[in-house]
């Protein structure tokens, strides 16, 4: 049965929909925790497109292949800021979380979705992240997970 037929309207191959898999950067200078995040991401259908340590990796891996978002530690490897590699990402379109034990108070910029604090659940990271890309497409979750602090009430 086409749309035509279901009364529905046909929804185009290239628009992402709720349930798309995500292609997502991890950002996070402890091993462990990039593997344990990584996994949880990949459980719930995502992809990980790299995992860096340092804002210099982290760019380097968005320039050869750009994610839908990033989740990223607050203190990172060198004395590398998260916050200065979640800015750096939103200036190129690019939505980020972070996901630490030192959430930042304020985003810096409205790409700049919000905060799952350490230590998470790997249950609730799917739908935190779900909700976070929504959020910065400009819709509104059902049903925000409290795993999530968001920064931009107003959306």
């Amino acid at each position: 049965m086409t749309a035509a037929h279901t009364g529905l309207a046909p929804h185009p191959i290239d628009e992402p929909t709720d349930e798309t898999p995500l292609n997502l950067l991890i950002i996070e200078d402890e091993a462990l925790v990039a593997m344990l995040v990584e996994d949880a991401l990949t459980l719930h259908g995502h992809r990980v497109i790299g995992i860096a340590d340092t804002v210099a990796a982290a760019m380097a891996l968005v320039d050869a292949e750009r994610p839908d978002m990033a989740l990223c530690d607050v203190k990172l490897a060198d004395g590398d800021s998260g916050v200065t590699a979640a800015q750096l990402l939103a200036d190129r379109g690019i939505p980020c979380v972070f996901l630490s034990g030192n959430c930042p108070e304020r985003a810096g910029h409205p790409l700049v979705i919000g905060c799952i604090a350490k230590p998470f659940r790997a249950g609730s990271l799917g739908a935190a992240v779900r909700a976070a890309h929504l959020t910065a497409t400009g819709k509104r979750p059902n049903d925000p997970p409290p795993a999530l602090t968001f920064y931009h009430e107003e959306r």
